[in-house]
């Protein structure tokens, strides 16, 4: 006959299926951080080889189950751990639910607030006349041992009485938890304080109210949790039991120092209130100079009010200026539209104009050949390079005069000219040329015609030391001229708008000998400048800010006085001294020498 079956998964399976499920769920939820800090706080108990090798949280308690440290039934050992860590949370969430329910402590049905069971709370107990205290605690899912003798020994503290004067009479549960103590009257002014600051230890207990005897309830209010646990995290285990205590080295600290003392409350940090109270609980102030200083917290929080409101006012003039200036910026963000597509057609037209040249040159080259019949000294590339493809074409050759005929200062007159290569076109065909003898730039058309002009000054100067003799002038990519000249007493690269408005200055370590050079590498936006000593030249790099970036040259280079950059950034660089043009790549590398003819 067969025998009875037997149960394949047992209530006690169950209960360690369970008890294994909390420990996982409290390893996934801790952060790398804080597996890190289990670990720390094990180290007494587990050798530090072994630690090494435990990569979870979930290893570390397996290790403590073969050290029994902890159990289905005692799971104490992990709770401080969480508790010193500031996870209430995995407490309230995980552990709390895990615990037998057996451990339940039966409720009071009858308990009010503001009544007395006739027990003797109100007698004197050893000479102390008792208060009754009601607390309302919002968080603990039901009233087991552990949570009323973490509320006993928070009271004890915050009170600074023993543990054994403060009497557990009975709890209700409605929605929250309403737990009545009796604690010796005398230490109920610091808790009374406590409670209208909504010290954030109260809140940390998760208590929601608290009456004693039959005064009104005081609410405590819940919005300095986000304080309490940020500040908690941030402090290391040494700071927490430092804290603000007077207690000498030698004396031990209370069991729940690390819960309710987690903030070192006599930083500047934290408001006054909260360092009034610590002040009161472990130096013993009286409760009538605690009061004064707590109104002087609030003046002192209303002036941080007020101060945050100008803030905020500066703030919104910030954001209107903010507002202008990107109408500012979208303005010229157009113009650079504008100048874009300008730059297209003048490339197209370039493009044309190259054609027409190289078809010219195959049309000269064979009416010459079928005309003598035999090629010119050099070759034929040689003598159309000497030749006027336009005039050979059977075209005028248009010369356009700029100033006029005359030497003068007067409107469209030019006085000292440096030389035909100080001439910058922008993109909207406007022609900037360096009037030197001036001391100042000229603005035509392509027709010759005067436009404007504008005074060369250096900026952030006197009005007797701004003026600056021009030497050359370039253009970058946005539109804005970059001079090099003579002031006086060095010489300074000077930043323009198209206008003439001057907004940056670049001074020269020394002053040149002869006449300067200058041109904007458009690939980099570096400006290059010509450094003619008479000894031995060379050319300097700098950008828009005034910083050096290199310098390079030729030994046989003297006097240097013009510089163009190609697309590609060979720089090429005239010598009227040694009438030469050398040439550089873009890095500045000497490639060849060219010598007038």
């Amino acid at each position: 006959m067969a025998g009875p079956v037997q149960e394949r998964v047992t209530d006690a399976d169950k209960r360690h299926f369970d008890f294994i499920d909390a420990l996982l769920g409290i390893s996934e939820a801790l952060t790398e951080k804080e597996t890190a800090n289990v670990k720390l706080y094990c180290m007494h108990l587990i050798p530090k080889g072994q630690l090494a090798q435990h990569t979870r949280a979930v290893d570390v308690f397996h290790k403590l189950i073969e050290l029994d440290k902890i159990d289905q039934e005692n799971l104490d050992f992990v709770e401080e751990i969480l508790e010193r860590m500031g996870r209430r949370d995995l407490i309230r969430d995980v552990l709390r639910p895990f615990q037998p329910p057996d451990r339940d402590i039966p409720e009071n049905p009858d308990l009010q607030p503001g009544t007395s069971d006739g027990s003797e709370n109100t007698e004197a107990r050893e000479g102390t006349i008792m208060s009754n205290i009601y607390v309302i605690v919002h968080g603990p899912v039901r009233m087991i041992q552990e949570t009323l003798d973490h509320l006993k020994n928070n009271l004890a503290s915050l009170c600074r009485t023993r543990r054994a004067q403060v009497m557990f009479r009975g709890y209700r549960r409605v929605r929250s938890i309403l737990v009545h103590f009796s604690i010796p009257r005398g230490n109920t002014a610091v808790l009374r304080l406590m409670a209208e600051h909504s010290d954030p230890r109260l809140v940390y207990m998760g208590v929601k109210s608290l009456q004693i005897d039959a005064e009104p309830p005081i609410e405590v209010t819940q919005s300095q949790a986000a304080l309490l646990f940020d500040v908690k995290r941030q402090l290391p285990a040494d700071d927490i039991e430092v804290g603000c205590s007077t207690r000498m080295t030698q004396q031990r600290a209370p069991k729940n120092w690390t819960r309710l003392s987690a903030l070192n409350l006599f930083s500047d940090a934290l408001p006054l209130h909260l360092q009034i109270a610590e002040s009161l609980e472990y130096q013993g102030f009286s409760f009538i100079l605690v009061q004064a200083l707590a109104e002087k917290e609030k003046l002192r929080e209303q002036e941080m009010g007020q101060r945050i409101q100008n803030l905020l006012t500066k703030t919104e003039e910030d954001s209107n200026t903010l507002m202008t200036t990107r109408s500012k910026l979208n303005i010229e963000e157009n113009r650079s539209k504008e100048a874009l597509e300008t730059i297209i057609v003048l490339e197209e037209k370039l493009q044309q104009a190259q054609e027409y040249a190289e078809k010219a040159a195959k049309q000269v080259a064979s009416r010459v050949t079928e005309y003598t019949g035999e090629k010119p000294p050099g070759g034929w590339s040689a003598q159309i390079k000497k030749t006027d493809v336009a005039t050979l074409a059977g075209e005028k050759k248009e010369t356009i005069p700029y100033g006029g005929s005359q030497s003068g200062s007067e409107v469209g007159n030019f006085r000292s000219p440096v030389c035909g290569v100080c001439v910058v076109m922008s993109p909207s065909n406007e022609i900037f040329v360096v009037d030197k003898g001036n001391s100042r730039v000229q603005v035509h058309n392509t027709k010759g015609v005067y436009l404007r002009d504008f005074r060369t000054v250096v900026p952030g100067t006197d009005e007797k030391a701004n003026k600056l003799t021009p030497h050359d002038v370039s253009m970058d990519a946005n539109g804005t001229l970059w001079v090099v000249g003579e002031g006086e007493s060095a010489d300074y690269i000077v930043q323009y708008s198209k206008e003439g408005r001057a907004t940056e200055k670049i001074k020269l370590p020394e002053p040149a000998l002869y006449v300067r050079g200058i041109v904007v590498d458009t690939r980099n936006n570096h400006i290059l400048v010509t450094e003619p000593s008479g000894d031995r030249g060379e050319i300097q790099v700098f950008r828009p800010d005034g910083s050096l970036v290199r310098k390079f040259g030729h030994p046989g280079m003297r006097v240097p006085d013009c510089i163009k950059v190609d697309g590609e950034g060979n720089k090429f660089v005239s010598d009227w001294f040694t009438r030469s043009v050398y040439m550089y790549d873009e890095s500045g590398k000497f490639l060849r020498t060219e010598v007038w003819r």
